[in-house]
């Protein structure tokens, strides 16, 4: 049985910013295929929007496209999470979550949007011809874009289809049906490698600027480790990990201090291998309303509500304007021992007294001591909160707006030589595993660890420098753990914050092991690509 199904046209959009700022390019708000075929000037705009797409994509003042990020960045549903309230409470609870939520609609049909554009990019650029370095890198670009996608798709829903021909009019009616695993591997190993073989370490430059915000080489290789570690294939993990290391050295590599890595609105540090750049300027990553930019909501959901505190307003140097609805849990800041500085670098754990009205004014707010401080109230206003989102620059002009220009973390190296430790860990090779281990646990402020490591050992330095960096659900899931991890930590429970007006282990509670490790396959698409029957449902979501 065949059905129509309408592929999504991911139009470009204009984006040009300051000549440091990201893709300092224009590029066109509909660029036709066939132009993209046969010109060059039009692929490099359309790769250009693609970038701006997916970006753009969590700039919404309602609020609902954040779905395709905000439950990678603040690890929904894991050990070291704890959520409050607000949106994508299906998600955050695992209560009312079902074919039918339209959050897991929107993150199926965004990331199948991106897939569609780069096939229609890759199918040009093979057709104006790979010999042309500037043809090849967008071709390395697009396949590392449809390799993203399909690769997210399959971590969360596992069940998907793959399409890799440009939808025209004469291939509309498709036949669909659940790729198998193998064939996921396949297709995304053969565009990773392609994207690595195209791509250079360097950042490119236009117009005297670098174009931060832009694939690298290291970024694919990264990507591809990934994926070798899906499938346990270690010399290959260490093999991408060590070459990135080693070939991009100067260009791509750790920070000495943990603190320098978030210290700014803007992630340009060296260890940062993807991050989306946000602006204020035109095409900066917001759509204009009036006169202002719209920025993106992700600050204010990590940011805790402490101007609701009586002798607290809100002030750019406490994070702005704050929701207090996604935090770290204890679990998570119990991991950090005395030495380890990350604790003050990646939280905010204390806020103070900052109205100079206040006879309190400078002090610190200590919970259970006034208004605000316990009790249903505490959890919102100051719960120690993730600071790696939180912006403490882009609205020191309106401390109370609640949309920011800070940009976002995707991939860091950090994760990287975790990964290049784990690897070595799985293989029984305890001397390389400790030194890739000691690249991060010892910059922090630790004494170099020099015994036998453990996965739990592995886990737990994931975890302490990786937080909500949307890293956790996948590993977990990875090592079969992720129920076990959810069920025993998520969330956070009065025994656990006696500051607390009730349990708020939410998750915790409600995952079923053997059916929340995946997302339900969304309704509407079953029934686009032809019913049950064709398209079987994930199990336990009938």
């Amino acid at each position: 049985m065949k059905k129509t199904y309408s592929a999504i046209l991911v139009l470009a959009a204009l984006l040009c910013a300051s000549c440091t700022d990201l893709l300092n390019l224009e590029s066109e708000t509909s660029v036709t295929t066939n132009y993209l075929q046969t010109n060059k000037e039009g692929l490099k705009r359309a790769i250009a929007g693609l970038y701006v797409y997916e970006r753009d994509n969590i700039v919404d003042s309602s609020n609902e496209k954040g779905i395709v990020i905000i439950p990678q960045l603040f690890d929904f549903n894991t050990d070291i999470f704890l959520f409050n309230a607000g949106n994508w409470a299906s998600l955050g609870r695992l209560t009312d979550l079902t074919p039918d939520s339209g959050v897991l609609e929107d993150y199926w049909k965004f990331f199948y949007a991106i897939a569609g554009r780069a096939n229609e990019i890759i199918a040009s650029a093979r057709n104006i011809g790979l010999d042309d370095p500037e043809v090849y890198s967008i071709y390395g670009e697009a396949c590392l874009f449809r390799a993203r996608a399909y690769f997210e798709l399959w971590k969360r829903f596992e069940r998907i289809y793959l399409n890799t021909e440009p939808t025209t009019a004469s291939n509309l009616d498709k036949e669909y049906r659940p790729a198998s695993r193998e064939e996921v591997f396949k297709l995304l190993k053969e565009d990773l490698d392609a994207a690595i073989d195209a791509l250079s370490y360097e950042l490119p430059v236009y117009n005297n600027g670098v174009m931060y915000g832009m694939y690298t080489k290291a970024t694919a290789k990264h990507v591809r480790a990934q994926v070798a570690m899906w499938e346990e294939d270690w010399d290959c993990v260490i093999r991408q990990t060590e070459e990135i290391l080693l070939e991009a050295k100067g260009i791509t590599e750790l920070e000495k201090d943990p603190a320098d890595i978030f210290s700014s609105e803007n992630l340009r540090s060296k260890e940062i291998l993807y991050a989306y750049q946000f602006s204020k300027n035109p095409g900066g990553g917001g759509t204009v309303k009036g006169t202002a930019l719209a920025g993106h909501s992700i600050s204010v959901y990590v940011t805790s509500r402490y101007s609701s505190v009586a002798g607290a307003v809100c002030a750019s140097d406490q994070g702005g304007f704050g929701y207090g609805r996604d935090y770290p849990n204890q679990h998570l800041l119990d991991m950090y021992g005395p030495k380890d500085k990350r604790i003050d670098c990646y939280f905010v754990t204390t806020f103070y007294y900052n109205d100079p009205a206040s006879p309190k004014f400078g002090q610190p707010i200590v919970a259970g001591t006034g208004a605000g401080t316990s009790g249903a109230s505490y959890i919102t206003n100051i719960h120690p909160m993730s600071s790696k989102h939180a912006d403490f620059w882009t609205n020191a002009d309106d401390p109370e707006r609640k949309t920011s220009f800070r940009d976002l973390v995707v991939y860091r190296l950090a994760e990287t030589v975790l990964m290049c430790a784990e690897a070595y860990y799985h293989k029984g090779d305890n001397t390389n595993a400790v030194k890739y281990f000691n690249m991060t646990y010892e910059r922090a402020g630790n004494t170099a660890f020099n015994g036998t490591l453990t996965l739990e050992d592995l886990l737990d330095e994931y975890a302490r420098e990786l937080n909500f960096e949307g890293v956790r659900w996948p590993l977990l899931k990875r090592l079969g753990l992720l129920g076990q991890y959810c069920k025993q930590w998520e969330g956070e429970s009065i025994a656990e914050n006696r500051y607390l007006d009730k349990d708020y282990t939410y998750a915790r509670q409600n995952f079923v092991i053997g059916k929340h490790e995946c997302w339900p396959i969304p309704s509407n698409q079953i029934l686009l690509m032809g019913g049950s029957e064709v398209y079987p449902q994930n199990p336990g979501w009938n």
